[in-house]
């Protein structure tokens, strides 16, 4: 990647509805060139999707929730991940390091639905030694930027 591809990226995660033109205009580049660097962008998988960001406080609750395993295994470990690929409510699922195994961080309407998402997922699995819940009242900051070094 090179300045312009940086510069590109920097654009399109501030406003990715942006035309070639304009991007065009602001990096020094033709649409032309624009549309074929973001192209290449795209089918390397730099550039993983094109969405639209919701207000999740709106839609409902946000929770964090950490999970530690009973028996660490890969077997546990992976059969567990491809669950919460599967759980719509579940938008980001990470393995850490450190006193717990796994990160979940869902969106759900209310305490409600998610204590029978606990109910179903959690406290149903042998594998789930423990979880910790933290709801979210407010979101202080929320980005889906990466800064991107300089050239």
């Amino acid at each position: 990647m090179d300045r312009f591809d940086r510069q590109l990226l920097r654009l399109l995660q501030q406003d990715n509805r942006q035309s070639y033109d304009t991007l065009g205009e602001h990096v020094g580049l033709s649409a032309t060139a624009v549309r074929r660097r973001l192209q290449r962008l795209r089918e390397i998988g730099v550039i993983r999707a094109d969405v639209s960001l919701l207000d999740a406080s709106q839609l409902g609750i946000t929770v964090i929730t950490s999970i530690r395993f009973e028996k660490e295994s890969t077997a546990t470990y992976d059969a567990f991940k491809r669950r919460m690929k599967a759980a719509p409510e579940i938008a980001q699922c990470y393995t850490v390091t450190g006193d717990v195994d796994i990160i979940l961080i869902g969106h759900f309407v209310d305490l409600a639905a998610y204590e029978q998402w606990v109910a179903d997922e959690l406290l149903s699995d042998p594998a789930v030694g423990r979880s910790t819940a933290n709801v979210v009242y407010r979101t202080v900051k929320f980005a889906t930027a990466i800064a991107l070094p300089d050239p």
